[in-house]
């Protein structure tokens, strides 16, 4: 892979601000994650969940003048907003869409571009934006559209410039799920690996899904896990397609993005009992297990 910065605009990206004085209480009794860890220079992944505990949404959370700041996908912030505002009730909590705009920064040489955090998944004030260290050579930097354009263009003729797929498999290859559209509703967080790159607490209090989300994780049944693979498919694998062994769907492709060496690299939830097979797309391409960047218990 290119070790030369790379900057990317992540304008796939949506943002939520929940703001207000309940804003906190308000997020906890409602995550997967415990938000009262969340400070000024932190940032954590989080999801909502159903009653049956399968993930509705993920993101990426941090603090931003004083208020929670929620990031997804773009489809996914007005189906956020909904579900979060039918919980508000008295609360006061104002829920709104964020005016802003996120700058991906990779490469091995990332760190020297800025003054950037220096621990992973903690942020830090970037000119009149956030940072966010996301693994060793992947940051983001979140401003309102006009700063975060001033940013871009500074740092441009430092980097080479990039595209979402480029981004998408560098998340990829981190093991990082994202929910979407396509598989709202179809994974227990631990299915997904949410909670191995910290994304679920089970010392916090309750919340949708909470129950069965604990238990599975202290009785240790989980029958699926999220694998790393190549494909040499002509087609792009689409998130919530079916992959299969033999002639039975064994699991769900979550994500995928082109490999530079061409075909597609995926995560995909698959049963564990099948993961020594030979396991398939629909169209017969194999699935090529890569290694995962953590290890699976």
């Amino acid at each position: 892979m290119n070790s030369s910065p790379r900057i990317t605009d992540l304008a796939h990206l949506g943002f939520l601000r929940v703001a207000g004085e309940d804003a906190g209480d308000f997020l906890q009794n409602l995550t997967s994650n415990d938000v009262r860890r969340l400070d000024e220079k932190s940032a954590q992944y989080n999801s909502l969940c159903s009653p049956k505990g399968r993930m509705l949404a993920s993101f990426l959370m941090f603090r931003m003048d004083g208020d929670y700041v929620l990031q997804m996908p773009k489809e996914m912030v007005d189906r956020v907003k909904q579900r979060l505002s039918m919980y508000v009730f008295r609360s006061k909590v104002s829920i709104s869409n964020a005016e802003l705009a996120a700058i991906g920064l990779s490469g091995e040489s990332a760190q020297t571009l800025l003054d950037l955090p220096e621990s992973v998944m903690g942020t830090g004030k970037v000119d009149s934006g956030i940072a966010v260290k996301l693994s060793d050579s992947r940051f983001e930097i979140v401003a309102d559209p006009e700063n975060a354009a001033k940013i871009a263009e500074k740092l441009q003729a430092r980097c080479d410039k990039s595209g979402k797929s480029y981004w998408d498999r560098l998340e990829i290859l981190d093991a990082v799920p994202v929910v979407l559209p396509e598989t709202e509703g179809l994974f227990v967080p631990q299915m997904a690996n949410f909670e191995l790159i910290g994304g679920v607490s089970f010392q916090k209090g309750c919340y949708p899904g909470q129950e069965i989300v604990t238990r599975t994780h202290f009785l240790g049944k989980i029958k699926r896990r999220m694998v790393l693979a190549h494909v040499d498919a002509p087609i792009e694998p689409l998130p919530g397609e079916e992959v299969y062994c033999g002639e039975e769907a064994t699991g769900t492709v979550a994500r995928s993005a082109p490999s530079p060496e061409g075909g597609f690299d995926i995560l995909a939830v698959i049963h564990l009992e099948n993961l020594e097979n030979e396991i398939r797309l629909k169209s017969g391409a194999l699935l090529q297990m890569m290694p995962m960047p953590y290890s699976l218990p």
